[in-house]
């Protein structure tokens, strides 16, 4: 009896470190270069999240983060309402559990000086991201034009070399977003479209495997009140928000701050409104942009977007952190 009672103890050890592993284990945020996701470091930076809830791992491109995402080597994401619609179609079950951003200008189309209107990217080379927004941005200004995709040579390259191709002579406009729309113009690119003709069209999201919330529900609550306490601190501190936060995108704070202009960031109010039921307002936009991207062959079959859409864990943050 002695014998099992210490086989059954040694048992209860073995058990007892891995259980505690999995619940202290962090939520693995997958995010890429973007002024709209500065504001999570900014919190980490704050001390207003830790890396033993959220660790957050740094991709060259959204493709990537997109193709993490699908393998399961990250939990959750930041990336555009059109990626979670594609992820939702192939059955990767995103949840929308915060709404980060509208762009208002900070993804664009920019050609070479000698192309100087949208008219005339016809025949040309344009690089876009696989996988990404990049082609529904290119598709809706091409449209303004009267043209279509197939009417363009489309050049598919990560967002991280699409400078390189450009400086190369290799490419003749890029599809890409912000800070690498800065790094293009400084190149000589000039832009022909950009998003703020898409008023709440590109929106960012945040997105946590549907798998893995049960898991992670603390995670998520504790990253989400740290985003919030970030954006409360950035309201206050504009200046001192922007120097801790432009390094990592090679800018200077001035640059950051046009570059925040360049969208809108949403408030605690704005995403419960967004997704919270009965009637979540992020339907709608979504909706559009699931026609637009069915038209254009960008989604195979339409799927139910409210069914992405979780507000549960907004109930639980208050933007002052109290």
């Amino acid at each position: 009896m002695r014998s099992l009672v210490r086989v059954f103890g040694l048992l209860l050890l073995l058990i007892v470190p891995s259980c505690a592993r999995e619940e202290t284990e962090p939520l693995r945020l997958g995010t890429v270069l973007w002024p709209g996701s500065e504001p999570l470091f900014l919190a980490r930076e704050l001390g207003l999240t830790d890396d033993r809830s959220v660790r957050l791992v740094e991709y060259a491109s959204l493709g990537e983060v997109g193709r993490a995402f699908r393998n399961g080597v990250i939990d959750a994401a930041h990336m555009t309402l059109d990626m979670a619609l594609v992820l939702q179609q192939h059955g990767f079950e995103p949840r929308v559990v915060l709404v980060l951003d509208y762009s208002h200008g900070g993804d664009a189309l920019l050609a070479r000086p000698e192309v100087r209107r949208l008219e005339n990217l016809r025949g040309r080379k344009v690089a876009v991201e696989d996988l990404t927004t990049s082609p529904y941005v290119l598709g809706r200004a091409l449209e303004q034009a009267g043209l279509r995709p197939s009417d363009v040579q489309i050049v598919r390259i990560p967002v991280d070399q699409q400078v390189r191709a450009y400086e190369a002579g290799e490419v003749d406009a890029v599809v890409t977003f912000e800070p690498f729309v800065d790094r293009l113009r400084r190149a000589g690119a000039h832009e022909l479209f950009d998003s703020s003709a898409l008023p709440e069209e590109i929106i960012d999201v945040l997105v946590v495997r549907e798998d893995r919330l049960a898991r992670y529900s603390r995670q998520v609550e504790h990253l989400l009140q740290g985003w919030f306490q970030g954006l409360e601190y950035l309201r206050r501190d504009p200046d001192g928000a922007a120097a801790r936060m432009s390094p990592r995108l090679d800018m200077s704070p001035s640059e950051f701050t046009t570059a925040m202009r360049s969208l809108r960031l949403l408030s605690l109010d704005e995403n419960r409104a967004l997704l919270g039921a009965p009637s979540p307002a992020l339907v709608g936009p979504a909706r559009r942009l699931q026609r637009f991207m069915l038209s254009q062959g960008l989604m195979q079959e339409p799927i139910r977007s409210e069914e992405m859409l979780d507000a549960r864990f907004l109930e639980e943050v208050r933007e002052d952190g109290r």
